[in-house]
Order: structure tokens, then sequence, then C-alpha cells
């Protein structure tokens, strides 16, 4: 397992560590500071799991040009995210299905 401290790092745009689906594990540890709490990131393949600052419940199934297919939750203090990144013709498509207001 890899632990990227910085998102500055040489190796951080290499294609076996994408962001949208690392094949390599990637592990960011983010410090507390005066406005921040501490957390951290977890990726690798279609898992990504990262800590949050408030106690809250979901689980929804996504199907979008962000995230991609799949199951998104959140547990008390803990996001996690199981998507399979979409292809971009596909993501295209979406785009176009999907409803946007008409502004006056």
């Amino acid at each position: 397992m890899q632990k990227d401290v910085n998102s500055t790092s040489p190796y951080s745009d290499k294609w076996y560590k994408s962001s949208s689906f690392p094949l390599v594990p990637i592990l960011t540890i983010k410090k507390a500071d005066r406005y921040n709490a501490k957390g951290f990131t977890f990726k690798w393949l279609f898992f990504t799991i990262w800590t949050l600052e408030n106690i809250t419940f979901e689980i929804s199934i996504v199907c979008e040009d962000h995230w991609g297919f799949g199951i998104i939750g959140i547990l008390p203090y803990l996001r996690w995210a199981c998507t399979v990144p979409i292809p971009n013709k596909l993501s295209k498509l979406l785009r176009h299905l999907s409803r946007t207001p008409k502004l006056y």
C-alpha cells in the first residue's frame, strides 16, 4: 500500500494511480489545523472511503457522470463509495438525458 501525504507528489499523475480507478491503493492523510479536523482518504479500484466531520446516515444507488455506477453510503464520520467509472461516451449520453431547468 502506498501512503500519499501530499497531492503534489510527482507520482500522482501516473496511469496506475488515476483518481477515478487507481490500481495501486492510495492513502492520503489530512493533518488537523485551526479550521479543519484531521482525516484520511483511501482509494483502491472502485472503493473510496473518507472521513467526515459530522454524524450522518445515507445509502444511495447512483448512475451519473461524476461517480459512475454503484452504491454510496455514509456512516457516522465515514463516507464510502463502491462505484465503477462510466466510459466517456456513456457519460456524454447521461448529460444529454438529464433535465435542465429553463431560465426565464
